[in-house]
């Protein structure tokens, strides 16, 4: 889920300002974005991805879930905060694999390291999470809960619950990432095909998201559609919601096409325009939900235009959201369990009239804000990192190969 945008050569420009609008649009001349190009908004979207989630999940400070003014104020950003993550992931995956060369061996360490990246530090938060919050061993010998757990460790369904999470895993947030280890994988399997990989990933697409679902019956858009398989993870390669991974994809494609826009005036009308349509659609509250024709309605047009307007302009974002956008991953993970525990400290401490109201509100964010740096610092640079290095070390081992791979690019 995140990856290092930051490479070494960050000073090339990533077009000439007499480029045309688009080869396709006037026949002028055309640009690719470059591949070492900076991209601070992709750090900015995932950082107000993860601090919208947060103030969600806190509005229960406020109001209860659903209702009074925590939801006015945080309600649509539960389900705007998943569908930015996922778009980005896709794009991502798009940005950092353009020099793939289709080997085993580069999907391989492809794979080892997305899941050095996500499973170290989710593990880590999900026991925490389970021994703090749940009772530990207690929570475990009630009927189903071991299973849970070991599902939720796996990232696979717990299949009792409903669309698009089908079952919250122990860490509940952790539903979005049996979405994100899915893609991992069946993007990695489509770069085995080279040249046509994208070929092969658009007619997995089609038949897990169209084929499938039509031969049961329906084919639909809406992300808390239940198909109704007996296999809940059928249900869940077959959820509409995969669509916004495909669209981030397909963005991906556009950034590293021909596709350009040279006016810098136009470029910085339509993002004023792209911005201000979320804000709309924020304020107004127009279909809430994870889908393509939800949140997609502004958050893809804005992804879109920030992606093609960025390959004439350098687009810069406050290192404040920057650096949330590092550390997002872990402050999408353990702010559930500061949410939970300080209002019990308070408790404790026989102050239970302070654990309401926006002061909780601010405080339980600025604490999870400080145990995701934490969290970053020693599991997803720390932890994570030995973990990848062991991992590709085994690896190569294992291959008798002793030099790194281009594929070490990869973060």
């Amino acid at each position: 889920m995140a990856v290092n945008l930051h490479p070494n050569s960050m000073g090339s420009s990533l077009a000439t300002s007499n480029m045309s609008l688009a080869a396709s649009i006037n026949g002028a001349r055309q640009v690719v974005a470059q591949p070492e190009a900076r991209l601070d908004f992709i750090q900015a979207f995932r950082g107000a991805a993860a601090l919208i989630v947060v103030l969600y999940h806190g509005s229960r400070f406020v109001s209860p879930y659903g209702t009074g003014l925590g939801y006015q104020l945080f309600g649509p950003g539960g389900s705007m905060g998943v569908a930015l993550f996922f778009i980005v992931s896709g794009f991502i995956m798009v940005h950092t694999t353009a020099r793939s060369d289709g080997s085993p061996v580069y999907v391989a360490e492809f794979l080892v390291k997305r899941f050095s990246r996500v499973w170290p530090v989710y593990a880590v938060a999900t026991i925490a999470y389970l021994f703090v919050s749940l009772d530990g061993l207690s929570y475990l010998q009630e009927a189903g809960n071991l299973r849970r757990f070991v599902y939720s460790l796996f990232f696979l369904p717990i299949g009792n619950g409903a669309p698009p999470d089908f079952g919250f895993p122990v860490l509940s947030v952790g539903w979005s990432l049996s979405y994100e280890m899915y893609f991992y994988v069946i993007f990695a399997l489509s770069m085995l095909f080279g040249r046509a990989r994208w070929a092969i990933l658009a007619a997995w697409l089609s038949i897990s998201l169209l084929l499938i679902p039509y031969l049961n019956g329906i084919v639909v858009l809406g992300t808390h559609t239940d198909f109704g398989f007996k296999r809940a993870y059928l249900n869940l390669i077959t959820s509409p919601i995969i669509w916004q991974f495909a669209v981030g994809v397909f963005i991906g494609l556009i950034y590293r096409s021909r596709i350009s826009i040279s006016n810098k005036t136009v470029i910085n009308l339509l993002l004023f325009a792209s911005v201000s349509f979320v804000i709309w659609q924020y304020m107004t509250q127009f279909e809430m939900g994870h889908g393509v024709l939800e949140w997609g309605c502004s958050l893809i047009p804005m992804m879109l235009i920030f992606a093609i307007g960025s390959k004439q302009r350098q687009i810069d974002a406050p290192a404040s959201l920057s650096y949330l956008g590092d550390i997002s991953f872990s402050l999408y993970l353990w702010h559930p369990l500061v949410q939970e525990t300080l209002p019990k400290l308070f408790v404790r401490l026989e102050r239970g009239d302070l654990t309401s109201g926006f002061s909780m509100l601010i405080l339980t964010t600025v604490a999870s804000i400080l145990v995701a740096a934490l969290s970053h610092r020693f599991l997803e640079v720390g932890a994570s990192n030995y973990v990848r290095n062991k991992l590709l070390l085994l690896l190569r081992m294992g291959r008798g190969r002793k030099s790194v791979s281009p594929s070490a690019a990869i973060s």
